[in-house]
This record gives structure tokens, C-alpha cells and sequence, in this order.
């Protein structure tokens, strides 16, 4: 069982994901929450504890505290807590043994952070919807379906391990460059970007990349040994051409977002759907597309190679560093 908690601490608000073997123990960790939070039963409550003080909470109870979606600028601990986990957790911060990416983050960005390094990192999506449920996700090596081995593969124990982490190119994400709230644009140029270049007004919302920009500790950008591959992948709903009666049918057909995006042939999407369409999955799949990073809430766009100069014409572009990628998007 999983349970998101907005922790108030004196250095900001920051969400946390507890995990749970049982839902007796999630049961007695919400009883034990209501004497920190006003309303339990609703979801994203703020506890007025600190997450150092949380941490024990959840351990009492048999949990595991992995900090969420950890660069967005709201309620997330580098996004608007601090510049360092350490100084939250203190002599606790070896109890956590991963960290949420979030959307507009990927190994590559968060790789730059030197305390990072002995922590896996989880790439989940928020189950807001659930078209959505499945946007990003993890690929884990178990002896068996159990809470037991999921704690293994975060630790990295007994073979156990993440071996492969699935995730939007996070140029998608809602947060992924700096965006001004008075001219309601996102702000070009290289990061870290602190201000605005039209107005100059420092009301902003700090990207992602931009604020790894700020906090980074190493010159070099180095995965430690244990990181498993990053495999980046496009959404259906972003790919050019692709509605929802395009999805539906597709689904219809073959099941699984997962299967289109990364197994099927080009000729077996085909069928259903024609051969544009097809391309431009492929396309996608491959990193031939150009991509339009996010900001301020919303989130990036997908074009083909082609469609690059009339795209330009109506954005003005960010910067397209590739992000560690080897696949050319």
C-alpha cells in the first residue's frame, strides 16, 4: 500500500511516498497521521510534522519513505525545500533508499546531484487518471510479487534490483524550464534561469532544469554503476496524429500502451491505423522528433523533424541538449 503525504516542514512543503507492507500497517499509520492532519480522509493533507520527524512514522509502522516527484518546484524537497536531502534527513538519510524522479526529470539531471548516488530512482507517474497511469514506470528484477522484494530492488539486495526505468523525455513535463507568471511564457535560454528576459520579473516558476542548473555538485555528469538503463518514451496522446478514436483502436487491437510504444512493428501498427500514423510512432520511438520543452504547469509538445521550421515560427525554442540520450531525439 502506498500513501502520498504532504509534509510541512520548517524548510517548506514537500510530498513523500510510504510504502507499506500491509493494510493493517497503512490503517495504523492513518490513525497515527489524523493526530497531525485536519482531515484525513481527504488525499494530499497537509501533517504538520517535519519529514525528519516523519520518517519515523512510517517506519513504526513498517514503511519505507521514498521522497516524490523530487525536483518539481512545488511541494518537493530540491524544488522548494532545499538543496539537499542530507540536511532534511540528517543521520536518517541512509533509511531512504530511492528517490521519485518525477516527470520533467530523468536519470541524466538528477545523476548531477553527488548525494544521489547510492539511491535508486523511481520513475512513476502520478495516478491522477488513468489514461495517465502509466506515462512512466519501472522494471524491476523479483524473486516473487511481495513488499519484501520490492525493499530488495530498491536497496539493491540479493540480485534484486531496478533494471530498466521507463519515462517521458522529461523536455514533456509540465515543469521541465523556468516560466514567467507576468508575461505567461517560458522563458528561453541557457539555464539556470532566474529571471525573466522580457520583464525582467523574478515572479517565475523555477523549471527543473533549471534548478538542477543551481544545485549540482559535479562537473561531470557520471552514473554510478548500479543506475539501469533510462528508456525514454512519447505518450501516444503526444504523438502528432494520434486521437482518441487513433487510441482506442490501437488498444482495441493490441492491449497495452506499452506494446505499441515498444514492441510492435512498424507494419503491425500499420494495419490498424495507416502508414502516417505508423511513422510517426515509429518516429517517436526512435527520437526523431523534435520536442518543445514544458513549463509553468503546462506541458511540452512533439513535433516531426519536418515541422520544426513552422513550429518555430509560433515558439521560440529552448535549448534541445539531449539530455544524456544516445537514440538522436
Amino acid at each position: 500500500e502506498t500513501s502520498e503525504i504532504n509534509d510541512e516542514g520548517h524548510t517548506g512543503s514537500a510530498h513523500n511516498l510510504c510504502y507499506f507492507p500491509k493494510l493493517s500497517d497503512i490503517k495504523a499509520f492513518s490513525s497515527e497521521m489524523s493526530n497531525h492532519i485536519k482531515n484525513i480522509t481527504l488525499s494530499s493533507q497537509r501533517a504538520d510534522i517535519s519529514a525528519y520527524e516523519l520518517i519515523d512514522i512510517v517506519e513504526r509502522h513498517n514503511g519505507v519513505l521514498v521522497p516524490a516527484h523530487c525536483f518539481t518546484p512545488h511541494k518537493s524537497f530540491y524544488g522548494n525545500c532545499t538543496d539537499s536531502l542530507r540536511k532534511i534527513f540528517k543521520e536518517k538519510y541512509e533509511k531512504i533508499p530511492a528517490i521519485e524522479l518525477g516527470l520533467s526529470s530523468d536519470t541524466f539531471l538528477a545523476d548531477q546531484i553527488s548525494e544521489l548516488e547510492g539511491k535508486s530512482f523511481l520513475t512513476n507517474s502520478d495516478a491522477h487518471s488513468l489514461p495517465k497511469i502509466a506515462r512512466e514506470y519501472n522494471k524491476m528484477q523479483l524473486e516473487g510479487i511481495s513488499f519484501k522484494e520490492f525493499i530488495k530492488a530498491l536497496k539493491n539486495e540479493d540480485g534484486r534490483k531496478i533494471v530498466a526505468n521507463y519515462g517521458m523525455d522529461p523536455k514533456l513535463g509540465k515543469y521541465h524550464r523556468t516560466y514567467c507568471e507576468i508575461c505567461d511564457k517560458r522563458i528561453p535560454g541557457d539555464a539556470p534561469v532566474t529571471k525573466c528576459d522580457t520583464c525582467e520579473s523574478k515572479n517565475i516558476t523555477m523549471g527543473v532544469f533549471d534548478r538542477i542548473e543551481i544545485i549540482k555538485d559535479k562537473k561531470e555528469t557520471k552514473s554510478p554503476e548500479i543506475r539501469p538503463e533510462y528508456i525514454y518514451q512519447y505518450p501516444l496522446t503526444f504523438i502528432p496524429g494520434v486521437g482518441g478514436k487513433t487510441i482506442e483502436k490501437l488498444l482495441d487491437t493490441f492491449e497495452t500502451e506499452m506494446n505499441i510504444l515498444h514492441k510492435l512493428s512498424k507494419d503491425d501498427i500499420e494495419m490498424i491505423v495507416g502508414e502516417k500514423v505508423a511513422k510517426n510512432i515509429v518516429n517517436a520511438r526512435e527520437g526523431n522528433m523534435k520536442v518543445e520543452s514544458g513549463g509553468g504547469g503546462n506541458t511540452g509538445a512533439v513535433y516531426p523533424v519536418w515541422l520544426q521550421w513552422k513550429a518555430a515560427v509560433y515558439h521560440r525554442w529552448p535549448d534541445q541538449r539531449s539530455a544524456g540520450r544516445t537514440d538522436g531525439g
